[in-house]
């Protein structure tokens, strides 16, 4: 993910440009201003993503299920798989094809 830094006069003559990057490229952008806090824009979809995710990590049994889970994900992913033909799958699903 991208993180772009402008300054809030940057940001008020370019303002619809910023929301288009931040919307294609699924970046952040870092709002600076003197003497103030900087704030981060973002995508609304992307920021309750990571809510959600903060939300299911911060309870700890729930945090290690998923963890296990991810692993067992990049455990499977790694493994080869051996193909199978259209007739063999078809044969497995009982399905008959047409000739």
């Amino acid at each position: 993910m991208l993180s772009i830094e402008r300054t809030y006069q940057q940001v008020s003559e370019n303002l619809e440009s910023l929301l288009n990057n931040i919307e294609v490229d699924n970046s952040i952008a870092i709002i600076t201003r003197p003497g103030h806090k900087d704030i981060a824009m973002l995508q609304a979809e992307e920021l309750n993503s990571l809510l959600e995710t903060v939300h299911l990590l911060r309870n700890p049994a729930n945090a290690q299920r998923l963890f296990a889970a991810i692993e067992r994900s990049i455990k499977r992913d790694s493994q080869e798989i051996e193909g199978q033909t259209i007739e063999e799958l078809c044969e497995d699903l009982g399905i008959e094809r047409e000739r």
